[in-house]
């Protein structure tokens, strides 16, 4: 006994304790396991884990409109587009082709047979040549004929009038002619327009209709 307690030390115990508590602490450490991978879980506890997925549910209704937007800042100005053509002036003849129409009308309190009543009609933009008589053609409205299918046409050359009513006058008018001047007077019609002379054959006369001419 006293040649074993010559050998047991303060210093070995404290050592030998350490290696018990150290020895300890592996086994204690030993069941413990740090996880970081689901791979490491089985799949049947993982299943548990997150639970089962339910069904997706109806679509709510869609909500109120939001608030309008502030209004954004004004655009660039655009470049600027080609010129377009010259327009008509009603001082220049009416060009080849192109046709202008008009109103004409009259009508008399009084009026006494064989007598005659004349109006004046103006083209809105001259011709560059009058129209001769053989190119100035009467009919109603209703009834085209040839050079002149109906109010608001005339074929190039031609002056069409279109009569909507007429009373107590000869129809058509005793004769058309054109004023260029003092001096000039063509029968037909004249560059600025043309009047048209009605004989008187029954008290209150009266008439009224549309006018087309297309340039030639």
């Amino acid at each position: 006994m006293n040649r074993i307690g010559r050998h047991v030390k303060y210093a070995n115990v404290v050592a030998t304790l350490a290696l018990v508590f150290a020895m300890g602490g592996t086994a204690i450490a030993a069941k413990h396991y740090l996880i970081n991978s689901t791979n490491q879980i089985n799949p049947k506890v993982l299943k548990k884990l997150k639970g089962n997925t339910g069904k997706t549910g109806a679509q709510g209704a869609a909500g109120a409109n939001g608030a309008a937007g502030a209004a954004g800042a004004p655009g660039a100005t655009g470049a600027e587009g080609p010129k377009g053509p010259a327009g008509q002036s009603a001082l220049a003849p009416l060009p080849s082709g192109q046709t202008e129409s008009g109103e004409y009308g009259f009508g008399l309190t009084g009026g006494i047979s064989g007598e005659f009543v004349s109006n004046a009609v103006s083209f809105p933009i001259p011709l560059l040549e009058g129209a001769p008589a053989s190119h100035v053609i009467f009919t109603t409205e209703s009834i085209p004929v040839a050079h002149c299918a109906g109010p608001g046409h005339a074929e190039a050359g031609y002056v069409c009038i279109y009569s909507f009513n007429a009373i107590g006058v000869t129809f058509p008018p005793s004769a058309t002619f054109g004023v260029e001047n003092a001096s000039e007077v063509n029968v037909g019609t004249g560059r600025f327009g043309f009047i048209m002379e009605w004989k008187v054959t029954g008290a209150h006369p009266f008439a009224w209709g549309t006018y087309s001419v297309t340039a030639g």
